[in-house]
This record gives structure tokens, sequence and C-alpha cells, in this order.
């Protein structure tokens, strides 16, 4: 599947597109405009971080790329929060309830995603001991000791 595709990122480019006017609403004022900057930078990282992960090979590598998506989009749900608080005219309830609508289907999807992918590394690493302790070819187990004995008594 390519990351386009993939139902998470065409939840945050609808994010994206649905952000944008709101930027452009806050007030003019050097705080705002900071913060509506902030907000898109926050969604379009976390777009690329999406397509990162799907094109990592590497499972741990693509769980990095994952937890920063997740921290992006805190991000965006604390922007969103601060404007709804601070200024009510500038996102009202309804608008609020919209986005957290949105933030929401986003962080079931990446929760399951991470879920997913901690599953699949534990596997490996459980498939990497499994073979650590398979047994020697002399048909003795191998025993596992951090202080491996030199007279063989255990």
């Amino acid at each position: 599947m390519k990351p386009n595709q993939a139902s998470i990122y065409r939840e945050i480019e609808r994010l994206l597109e649905w952000s944008v006017p709101v930027a452009e609403r806050l007030p003019k004022s050097l705080p705002y405009k900071e913060l509506g900057g902030l907000l898109i930078r926050d969604l379009k990282e976390a777009l690329d971080f999406v397509v990162l992960a799907f094109q990592a090979t590497d499972r741990l590598e693509r769980l990095e790329y994952i937890n920063a998506m997740v921290m992006r989009m805190t991000s965006v749900k604390t922007s969103y929060r601060i404007m709804h608080r601070v200024r009510r005219d500038a996102i009202s309830h309804g608008q609020y309830a919209q986005a957290l609508d949105m933030l929401n289907s986003i962080a079931d999807q990446a929760g399951k995603w991470l879920r997913k992918t901690k599953f699949l590394i534990a596997e490996d690493k459980a498939a990497g001991k499994k073979e650590a302790t398979s047994p020697t070819p002399q048909g003795k187990p191998r025993q596992l000791t951090i202080f491996p004995d030199d007279d063989g008594s255990r």
C-alpha cells in the first residue's frame, strides 16, 4: 500500500486542509500567527512521518517514525485546545468538536499501528531468543547465564 492511500494519511491530510482556514482566521498578533504556523507545520511533519514509517523496512525504525507522528499529533491537539480555551472567536465549540473527531480517528489508527508494530518487534525478539536456547548439536540444551562457568558445573 502506498502511504498516500492509507487511511491515517488521508485523515491527517483532511485535518490539514481543514486547519489552514482556521489558522488564517486567527488574530493577527504574533503569538497567534506563530501558533497557527506551528499547527500547520506539525500536521505537515506528521504526514512526513507517516510516509517515512511506511517506507521503513526495519521495524524499530518504523516504531520511531510512528512515535514521532504521535508526538506531532499531540502537539496539534494541544494547539487546538489552546485556541479554543483562549480565543473562542478563533475556533467555536462546533469547530473544536470537529477537530477532536478527526484527531480521535487519527489517534485510534495510530494506536493500532503502534501496538501492531510493537507486537511484531516483540515476536522478532522472542524468535531470536528461541534460536539462542535451541539444543546444541550434542543434544544438550544450551544454558544461558550472565556469567558462564568455565568448568561446566552448571
